[in-house]
């Protein structure tokens, strides 16, 4: 084990997002920008991501549609209750048109998904919700492409490199510690530190902690929570952070799952997800209905609904239903929230018993009987199947107020199946408190010196739990929020500090 020495006038933690637009945004200032990354590659969990929440982009004006930023604010406000830092809020909104422009030029390539092929059918009459979401093409060589342009641009990177703390001396950050793959020390003085690590996903057990339960599927790129302590550490504050719970899935089996290498953010290529993403009879584990099944037609309404029962909870077909999807008469919309469902047929009933097999769903012969199986409280159950089928026949869901059109399937027919649904995260989101600058504030809301972050470090831009139901948004404000970072740190290094050489 050695110990390294390095100077640079802006370290930055992370390569998602959040550090290559930092990084890019100091070295366009003409600073030294040195960069480290626990894994072997850029993308960080940026790289999952399907997107970039714009308003009035160039993309949007040539497909002729007119969004304000001033209402993009204003609804994401109201979504936010107004927890959300408002003065954090509009900087972001008002600069992510701009931060896209400037990313594809990095060499990003976009393309605008419109409002009408929004995967959220919940969001097709809202295109601020559905029609703001910039994809990204090509990721792998598209992130190629970026990386290059920093490099050119002069910004070091030093790839499976952990940051393990910050330094401070009289109160100012003044660098950090990081190992290497090999276990060496680096210490790295800087005039100024971007964190930009990602958030805790990987941490099981502070996960959680934080959202008070352990059924949570957990996808996505290991992010141990390092930023944060260290951070936390140096005087910030966590006011906000957790889980990015997106969707649902089908629970993990028991056995040898052999499509798990086929997975992708949580799909799976078994067409019982179809259940899954159609609005059945939904209900927690003591056997109550809980929601509006529609919701399974907007991810992030599906994930919350799901959370609120412990991010667990069982959907419930009969026979009759099952033999309606063999035969490809299905009357409902399957939704492609989340990952979406697998496509194609099958039969729906021998899957269900491959199902019970695996310890993923349970059977009865009568309610009574699954419900038994399932250890849900019998009565309760059958009192809610039977509430359930007078909605369905009266055409009327005078508890959850469910669609007519969702009122499809009655459950009345044995065998009874019930599947268990969990819901699943990607990574987390929200943490330290910051200003509209993204530099880390102490307790007394002072800035901390030489200290700044974004994306899923940085608090404020959320309620505190819920994550708003607009496509792209986290993403998005990865990037412009590590825009804005970089940018304030080298205008706070060039002027407290002598640029290194």
């Amino acid at each position: 084990m050695t110990k390294e020495t390095l100077n640079t006038d802006i370290l930055v933690a992370g390569t998602g997002g959040t550090g290559l637009a930092a990084a890019y945004a100091a070295v366009e200032k003409g600073l030294k920008v040195l960069v480290i990354e626990k894994q072997p590659q850029v993308g960080g969990n940026t790289k999952i991501s399907s997107g970039f929440f714009a308003v009035n982009s160039k993309e949007q004006r040539a497909a002729g549609m007119h969004l304000s930023t001033k209402e993009a604010i204003a609804e994401l406000a109201d979504y936010n209750h107004y927890l959300s830092n408002g003065a954090l809020l509009s900087h972001i909104i008002n600069n992510s048109a701009g931060t896209l422009e400037w990313l594809e030029g990095m060499g990003m390539e976009i393309k605008l998904n419109p409002t009408a092929n929004t995967t959220q059918f919940a969001h097709r009459d809202n295109p601020y919700r559905g029609g703001s979401y910039h994809m990204y093409q090509h990721k792998d060589e598209s992130y190629q492409r970026v990386q290059k342009t920093l490099e050119d641009a002069g910004v070091e990177f030093k790839f499976n490199t952990t940051l393990t703390d910050l330094l401070t001396t009289d109160g100012k950050v003044t660098g950090a510690t990081a190992t290497n793959a090999a276990g060496d020390e680096l210490i790295i003085h800087a005039q100024a530190v971007v964190v930009a690590t990602g958030g805790y996903g990987a941490d099981k057990e502070k996960v959680a902690k934080t959202m008070h339960t352990h059924n949570l599927r957990t996808l996505g790129v290991p992010n141990m929570g390092e930023g944060m302590r260290a951070m936390v550490k140096a005087g910030a504050t966590d006011i906000d952070s957790h889980a990015l719970i997106h969707a649902a899935q089908l629970a993990k089996s028991k056995v040898t799952q052999k499509t798990s290498q086929k997975h992708l953010a949580g799909f799976s290529t078994n067409v019982l997800t179809q259940l899954l993403l159609t609005p059945q009879l939904w209900v927690n584990m003591k056997g109550k209905r809980f929601a509006n099944e529609d919701v399974v037609y907007d991810t992030v309404e599906w994930a919350n609904a799901a959370w609120s029962q412990g991010g667990k909870y069982l959907f419930i077909v009969d026979k009759a239903t099952l033999d309606k999807f063999t035969a490809g008469k299905n009357a409902e919309e399957v939704s492609k929230a989340g990952p979406g469902a697998a496509t194609g047929t099958g039969d729906f009933t021998a899957l269900a018993e491959e199902a019970v097999q695996g310890g993923t769903a349970f059977k009865g012969n009568s309610l009574e009987e699954l419900a038994a199986n399932a250890g849900m409280d019998p009565e309760r159950f059958v009192q809610t199947v039977a509430q359930y089928n007078d909605a369905i026949h009266a055409q009327d869901d005078q508890e959850f107020s469910k669609s007519t059109k969702s009122l499809a399937y009655s459950v009345e027919t044995g065998p009874f199946y019930a599947f268990i649904a969990q819901a699943a995260y990607l990574g987390t989101v929200g943490g330290v408190r910051v200003d509209e600058n993204l530099a880390v504030l102490d307790d007394n809301f002072e800035p901390i010196p030489g200290l700044y972050t974004g994306g899923a470090n940085a608090g404020g831009y959320y309620e505190g739990h819920s994550y708003p139901a607009f496509e792209g948004l986290a993403s998005g404000f990865t990037w412009t929020s590590g825009r804005i970072a970089g940018t304030h740190a080298a205008d706070y290094v060039r002027a407290h500090a002598v640029t290194a050489q």
